[in-house]
């Protein structure tokens, strides 16, 4: 019992630092050496803007010889099933988005109409494979390639440029334009009428700051939560001591050390932390961790992310709890 106390609050614990490096994960690991053409209200990277051919000869007129255009939009009718889409040339596949094939293969110029690869949470959440059919914006398309890169773009259904553009009426017009950092223009400026020049992943900062504010909140329940824990344990431990001070006494008068009390209290609470500890990893993994997959804003949802950190700040988290228990 007092090892299922312990592992309640331990799970509870692993939960927030599980969040946090998800939350890390999904929005801040873009890699930010393109700058990103869009229009001024920004969000071009995940809710689109639209940029005419103006924008391109002007890029053009200002020594960037190929932009790289692309079609960044939400469909969906509502933030339950919205779907955030990424129109590209496939020449382009790769460039800006660095990614890995889960199953199935990557787009080319020779695969039909309608074809689209998914990111690895897309594909979780609606619970697709390859060769099943996506609805997008009323139209299906055929699932070609499973893909994950680890940020928010494992959300995202890519597609031809071309299939992009027609699904959302946009003609000729794209979302963004990418253009190589150190050129004519740089982060900040504003180039033509309503259109500036931001840095790729700023979007995805942007959505991410915003969630990690409510996370600051959460964190301070954290702190609360360890603080109780090392209560918690430093009770059980001195109700342990006070239930075996009469044997204690004739220990230490037969001629055994204080070693022997700490030993003893030592070899208790790592009992504790071993079996609570593993309890409250199965109940954090199994139920609260688990519901981390469901959630949905904005077309992006999240994937729990287990590694050495989260592993090793948890174990180290749980040690200090331990040995400041047995030092009160």
């Amino acid at each position: 019992m007092m090892a299922l106390l312990f592992g309640v609050s331990f799970a509870c614990y692993l939960s927030l630092i599980t969040y946090h490096q998800t939350l890390l994960r999904t929005y801040f690991s873009l890699t930010a050496n393109w700058l990103v053409v869009q229009e001024s209200f920004g969000g071009g990277e995940i809710h689109g803007s639209r940029l005419d051919y103006d924008v391109l000869t002007l890029l053009r007129q200002n020594g960037y010889r190929d932009p790289v255009p692309e079609i960044h939009q939400v469909v969906g009718t509502s933030l339950s099933n919205a779907v955030m889409i990424r129109g590209f040339r496939p020449e382009d596949l790769s460039r800006i988005s660095p990614f890995q094939l889960v199953s199935g293969k990557v787009l080319t110029d020779a695969d039909p109409s309608r074809s689209t690869m998914i990111g690895i949470n897309l594909a979780n959440r609606l619970k697709l494979n390859v060769g099943d059919l996506i609805n997008l914006r009323g139209r299906s398309f055929s699932i070609i390639g499973i893909f994950k890169n680890g940020s928010y773009e494992d959300n995202q259904a890519w597609m031809s440029l071309d299939d992009a553009q027609k699904l959302i009426n946009y003609g000729s017009d794209v979302s963004v334009y990418y253009i190589q950092d150190g050129g004519t223009f740089s982060e900040g400026m504003t180039i033509s009428n309503g259109v500036s020049i931001g840095r790729r992943g700023d979007s995805g900062n942007t959505y991410g700051m915003e969630t990690m504010s409510f996370y600051q909140y959460l964190k301070l329940v954290g702190i609360f939560v360890g603080i109780a824990t090392v209560i918690t344990l430093e009770n059980l431990l001195w109700r342990l001591a006070w239930l075996h001070r009469h044997e204690f006494g004739i220990i230490r008068s037969l001629g055994f050390g204080k070693i022997s009390v700490e030993t003893y209290l030592f070899t208790q609470i790592i009992g504790i932390v071993l079996v609570g500890g593993a309890a409250g990893g199965l109940f954090a993994n199994f139920v609260m961790i688990a519901n981390i997959k469901n959630q949905s804003a904005f077309g992006i949802s999240l994937s729990p992310v287990w590694d050495w950190h989260t592993i090793g700040l948890a174990g180290l988290i749980t040690l200090s709890f331990s040995f400041v228990s047995i030092f009160i």
